[in-house]
């Protein structure tokens, strides 16, 4: 699986988010794909910051942020799809 679809990305982010407000425990975003913006930590660039609004991620966040977010994010992805091998 080389091309990893723009959906699937998004299906991502929004997991992460999903994740990160269902957490009790404040940690859920330890091991997410994730950015910085005004102080607070973004894990879907398809939302606002504060997640209360869908927003363009280009045009909101910037075209090295979201580029980087969905680098990342393929990366992650094809990290967690990969076979599993069993030892013999």
């Amino acid at each position: 699986m080389n091309e990893i679809p723009i959906e699937e990305v998004k299906n991502f982010a929004w997991n992460q988010m999903d994740a990160m407000w269902h957490d009790g425990s404040g940690l859920a975003t330890t091991d997410m794909v994730k950015f910085t913006y005004k102080g607070w930590i973004v894990v879907n660039p398809w939302m606002d910051e504060k997640t209360q609004k869908e927003v363009d991620p280009y045009r909101y966040y910037g075209k090295r942020r979201t580029e980087r977010f969905i680098e990342e994010a393929m990366h992650k992805i094809k990290t967690y799809n990969r076979p599993i091998r069993r030892i013999q």
